[in-house]
């Protein structure tokens, strides 16, 4: 109900009543003529239509309030699936570092088999030396053919084994060719694991690089799907927003009708409580009450200016989870709606950042600024400027990066703003 009613009833009773005990006998006032008296009949017919209106804009706002829920819940579920597509490339990022050091473990103990193989051929080139030796001196050690030829250090210690007499030196390199054989044995074996791992660790890696193209490939058709049907929600929302303000002005001129019936009736009735005599003091008059109507908050406004370069969504096989707008370097950013700025300095990646809570639990974040002209835990109203465009961290040029976080996700500022009716 419009309070406008009765403050303009009070006045137009004062003024009536000042106008009748100013009036002397023989003067002429002129009275302005009367609206219309309704009859009965065509006041309850407005006051059916007031509710019925009134009724209508219930619905409607009901209505653009479903069509921005789904809309949040289409954005929340497009963003799941980003998130999918970064953590299958994180996971295939791991695999990746989890099989190269594999692989350098296998290298490793290959060259090491292979130091062991020339250790064990360089031993037994000291025994057939020696065996050589003792042949040519006629030595009583055996037959040369107890050392030459023989197929493996194996079968060389097997056939060292049967001599009666061996020269302390040559004790050591039998004793050595043993112990390189041993050693040979147990590089072996760790050559041949590490090699299976680095095996199953490649194998993994691609296992997760295949996941991560296919999260991927699934998130590029997402977007495609999600575009159209955020097209669809966007004009849903827009129609929606038209039929309630056509509704709601409808509703106030069916109240502005009753109002000035009313009005109508008060001066009447002022007027011929003036025109009786005046028994005692006069009732004092109240002040009009002030205006309780104040512009509406949670209007949202548009960051910055600018071209965009980049919006939200796939981007050469990973994510791009903001939306870029370019500009001059010192180009005002100003906060869309009110909050508290929860983050204002360094940030890996952007360089310098400014993170802001609103209201409703939604962040907004701006990276790559030049420089940040809050500080953290400050209070910020719609509009108010907050940092300033510019090029530092990760950035190809001075541009803004938003990003807008609901709910624990990162969903596409676009269509964020949009939703609110800002254009850009």
């Amino acid at each position: 109900m419009s309070i406008r009613g009765p403050i303009v009833r009070t006045a137009l009773a004062v003024l009536i009543t000042a106008l009748t005990l100013a009036g002397a006998p023989g003067s002429a006032v002129a009275a302005q003529p009367p609206p219309s008296n309704p009859s009965d009949e065509e006041l309850e017919s407005e006051r059916d239509g007031v509710r019925s209106a009134a009724g209508r804009v219930g619905v409607l706002a009901n209505r653009v309030a479903a069509a921005g829920a789904e809309l949040s819940s289409a954005q929340l579920a497009l963003a799941e699936t980003y998130d999918e597509v970064t953590e299958a490339r994180d996971r295939q990022r791991a695999a990746r570092v989890v099989a190269d050091a594999a692989q350098a473990v296998a290298e490793d103990a290959r060259v090491d088999l292979e130091a062991g193989r020339d250790r064990i051929r360089a031993t037994q080139r000291q025994v057939d030396e020696f065996a050589a030796a003792s042949y040519r001196q006629g030595s009583a050690v055996g037959s040369a053919a107890a050392f030459l030829g023989s197929d493996s250090p194996q079968d060389m210690l097997v056939r060292a084994e049967l001599l009666d007499s061996v020269g302390g030196s040559q004790l050591d390199a039998l004793d050595g060719l043993r112990r390189a054989r041993v050693k040979m044995a147990n590089l072996d074996s760790t050559a041949r694991a590490a090699l299976d791992e680095a095996r199953a660790k490649e194998r993994a890696a691609g296992q997760a690089k295949a996941a991560a193209d296919a999260a991927y490939t699934a998130a590029v058709d997402a977007e495609a799907a999600q575009q159209q049907r955020t097209e669809e929600l966007l004009a849903r929302q827009s129609d929606l927003e038209d039929q309630l303000t056509e509704a709601r002005g409808g509703l106030a001129e069916l109240e502005g009708k009753r109002a000035r019936f009313e009005d109508w009736q008060a001066a009447e009735q002022a007027a011929e409580e003036a025109a009786q005599p005046s028994q005692g003091e006069q009732p004092a008059t109240r002040a009009p009450a002030a205006d309780s109507e104040s512009p509406q908050s949670g209007s949202t406004v548009l960051p910055t200016t600018g071209q965009i370069t980049s919006t939200y969504g796939p981007r050469s096989g990973s994510i791009h989870y903001g939306l870029d707008i370019a500009n001059d370097i010192g180009t005002p950013i100003v906060t869309p709606l009110d909050g508290v700025v929860i983050s204002a300095g360094p940030a890996s990646g952007f360089g310098l950042w400014v993170r802001v809570r609103h209201d409703n639990g939604t962040v907004t974040v701006y990276g790559h600024i030049n420089e940040a002209l809050v500080s953290v835990g400050e209070r910020v109203d719609a509009g108010k400027q907050i940092a300033t465009i510019g090029n530092r961290g990760e950035s190809t040029g001075p541009h803004l990066h938003l990003e807008v976080h609901q709910d624990g996700s990162k969903i596409d500022p676009l269509v964020w703003l949009r939703s609110k009716g800002v254009s850009i």
